[in-house]
């Protein structure tokens, strides 16, 4: 019997209108009702999943920044937090500025860029969260950042992640989580690490577990989970590591997989 559902939220709950579906709504306020577990594995900051968290009524610690950050909602008890290597963030930052390219640095509350820009509003829309204009980066830094974003063409992002996975592979986590979106974090913020970490604490093994995810950042907790779960619009290298395929995030893919794994529906 599955116990506990770590969901990705953006292209996975939620729906190309940045909304959840009612469809994802009722089957996980089922689940939990069932008495499952049920919560949330983004990438973006805590700040921003607040409305969510919200709305479906989860009690369970959320997981956010990649997994470098676990809160929990109803008490506000920070769990886990990890800063970015500053020396590392430095580096990258300046050769941002150096080839004119869009980076953000994202601390607790807020997200920070150089100058105000189409990619910095994109994110502002996308996350709800209004950011932050400063000519000098580096001061941020003093803020103990936990996660930075290079935003750029995809073609531009994928000769980015080979470049500073050739460099810091071993120091940083260095994912694609949207085709224009270069994201580092802690060498141990991932997501497959954050979900074990909670499971420890909740007391749930990993063979009572399904995680549900779309993108790149997601492989690592869909491969620690009894049951990973790819959504179809996912690209195919995460679909390869997945267990099951579900629909897409427009066709209300994860009530497909809490109605069949959970409650024993299909639609």
């Amino acid at each position: 019997m599955y116990r506990l559902i770590a969901i990705d939220l953006d292209d996975t709950l939620l729906a190309s209108d940045l909304k959840i579906s009612d469809a994802n709504k009722n089957s996980i306020l089922k689940a939990i009702d069932k008495g499952v577990l049920v919560t949330i594995a983004t990438g973006r900051m805590y700040k921003s999943v607040l409305p969510f968290i919200n709305e479906l009524k989860i009690t369970v610690p959320v997981i956010a920044f990649q997994g470098a950050y676990i809160c929990n909602p109803i008490t506000g008890e920070l769990i886990d937090k990890k800063i970015m290597p500053k020396e590392n963030a430095k580096q990258i930052i300046m050769d941002c500025i150096k080839d004119n390219i869009h980076i953000q640095l994202h601390t607790e509350d807020s997200f920070y860029f150089a100058q105000e820009n189409e990619y910095s509003r994109q994110y502002e829309k996308l996350s709800g969260i209004r950011g932050q204009e400063e000519k000098d980066l580096y001061k941020v830094l003093d803020l103990e950042p936990i996660k930075m974003i290079i935003m750029a063409e995809p073609d531009k992002i994928t000769a980015l992640n080979e470049k500073y996975q050739n460099i810091y592979k071993d120091d940083m986590q260095i994912v694609v989580s949207k085709p224009s979106y270069l994201e580092f974090t802690h060498i141990d913020a991932t997501k497959g690490r954050a979900v074990e970490k909670l499971s420890s604490i909740l007391g749930i093994k990993q063979d009572e577990i399904i995680c549900i995810g779309d993108s790149y950042n997601d492989i690592s907790m869909i491969q620690y989970a009894a049951l990973g779960v790819a959504m179809a619009n996912s690209p195919q290298a995460v679909k390869e590591k997945a267990d099951y395929i579900s629909k897409t995030n427009d066709e209300d893919g994860v009530a497909a997989v809490i109605n069949k794994f959970i409650l024993g529906e299909v639609i």
